[in-house]
């Protein structure tokens, strides 16, 4: 999003906040699972985008960072798999608003405040804007944010970050980088999307959520007692979560492809939690004073220590 590098204060107000603040206006009739809000100032809508970039990066590198094997159960690896998918499921809400896209859910403060703008408006239209879970896409060019209610919290998010990939991968090939950097950079999208959608089987991209429903309720893919990877599938899990540091690249999934499920599975995990940390840290090297000082970076900064 243009102007991230410039918010140097750290950001006080969640997207949420935002919309329950009404710092908008409407200029199209309420649907009750789908709207529009045309923003007042880009600036301050920043603040909030701000906010919980760096909250939900924070959280991620925490999460991956902590990930270490128990010396008495050295093949236990169903924590490491719950917690490798929060970590990515954290780092991909982090990009989706790098890149204008909002998840957020939506309670009665936020829902009241939307019915209220439009009644204001006289765009109530006999409705009323509904709590739930909603994906909020930030239209700079026309200064709206479209606003439409998921079905499936875990599922249609990653499906809108499957689909962000695609869309970047789309802007890359036509832009004017190097050739090889736009190769570069398109291979390894996707190669990622490739990870999420379990080998091109899943064209939603959700298929990190089935499996940490599998690990967490069914208590399946041998993450658990009595264990049934490998001699030594449980090490190469553990030590590809130290990687989330390092620089992004295709060879990352694409050296999992072939193995067994859950290599895949967390080497997609830590790539996408090592893009965001990659992408903050360009942000943070054009402004060393931006927000992500006072966060999400000042933690990347202590965990080398």
């Amino acid at each position: 999003m243009p102007g991230l590098t410039s918010i140097e204060a750290i950001p006080q107000m969640t997207f949420r906040g935002w919309v329950a603040h009404k710092s908008y206006k409407m200029t199209m009739p309420l649907q009750s699972k789908e709207f529009t809000l045309d923003v007042y100032s880009h600036e301050q809508l920043l603040i909030p985008y701000a906010y919980d970039i760096n909250r939900m990066a924070a959280s991620s590198f925490e999460s991956m960072h902590g990930i270490a094997p128990d010396a008495g159960l050295p093949k236990s690896v169903g924590w490491l798999i719950i917690r490798s998918y929060y970590s990515a499921y954290f780092a991909m809400h982090a990009l989706l608003r790098l890149f204008g896209v909002s998840c957020s859910q939506f309670d009665t403060n936020e829902s009241r405040a939307i019915t209220d703008i439009a009644r204001m408006y006289s765009l109530q239209n006999g409705n009323t804007a509904a709590s739930g879970y909603y994906k909020c896409q930030y239209d700079i060019d026309n200064a709206q944010i479209h606003c439409k209610q998921l079905n499936n919290t875990h599922q249609d998010v990653w499906k809108s970050f499957y689909d962000l990939l695609n869309e970047l991968a789309t802007k890359v090939s036509s832009s004017d980088f190097r050739k090889k950097d736009r190769d570069d950079v398109i291979g390894y999208l996707f190669k990622l999307r490739e990870g999420l959608s379990f080998r091109r089987t899943l064209n939603c991209g959700n298929w990190l959520s089935k499996v940490r429903n599998e690990v967490n309720y069914t208590h399946s893919m041998g993450a658990w007692f009595p264990y049934s990877s490998s001699p030594d599938e449980h090490e190469k899990m553990f030590r590809l979560t130290q990687l989330w540091k390092q620089i992004p690249s295709e060879e990352m999934i694409q050296s999992h492809l072939t193995k067994c499920d859950q290599l895949l599975f967390v080497s997609t995990c830590v790539s996408i939690v090592s893009l965001c940390h990659s992408l903050l840290s360009d942000l943070h090297s054009i402004n060393e004073n931006i927000f992500l000082k006072h966060g999400a970076m000042r933690l990347s900064n202590q965990l080398n220590q």
